[in-house]
C-alpha cells in the first residue's frame, strides 16, 4: 500500500464480519482464525487516531481514523498463519501487528 491509506480492498456479498478493534498501537484482536477459501470483512474501527489494517498475501486493506469504523475484504485462499499490520509510519515498528490463521 505503499503510504496510501485510503481505499478498502472489495467485501464479498457473503463474506463473515469480523470486528477489529485498532488503539494504542495494537489490534484486539491479535489472533484471528479463519477457514481456507472463507471470505471474510474485516470491520475496522479506531479508537485514537489513523490506524490500517493489511495482510499482503490476501491484497487485504482498510483503514480507519479515529472515531470511524470501516470495512474491506478478502478471501483466505492459502492456510498458514499470515501477520496483519498497519501501515502507518512507525505503527507496525511500534508492535502493531497480528496473526491470521487459515486453516
Amino acid at each position: 500500500m505503499d503510504g496510501d491509506h485510503g481505499g478498502s480492498s472489495d467485501v464479498a456479498d457473503d463474506a463473515r464480519r469480523i470486528e477489529v478493534l485498532a488503539s494504542s498501537f495494537e489490534f484486539d484482536p491479535p489472533e484471528i482464525q479463519v477457514a481456507a477459501g472463507e471470505n471474510i470483512a474485516i470491520v475496522l474501527t479506531s479508537t485514537d487516531i489513523l490506524h490500517d489494517f493489511t495482510i499482503d498475501e490476501f491484497e487485504a486493506h482498510v483503514a480507519a481514523d479515529r472515531g470511524e469504523t470501516e470495512v474491506g475484504g478478502f478471501t483466505a485462499e492459502e492456510p498458514g498463519r499470515y501477520i496483519y499490520y498497519c501501515t502507518v509510519a512507525g505503527h507496525r515498528e511500534a508492535g502493531m501487528e497480528g496473526t491470521l490463521v487459515v486453516a
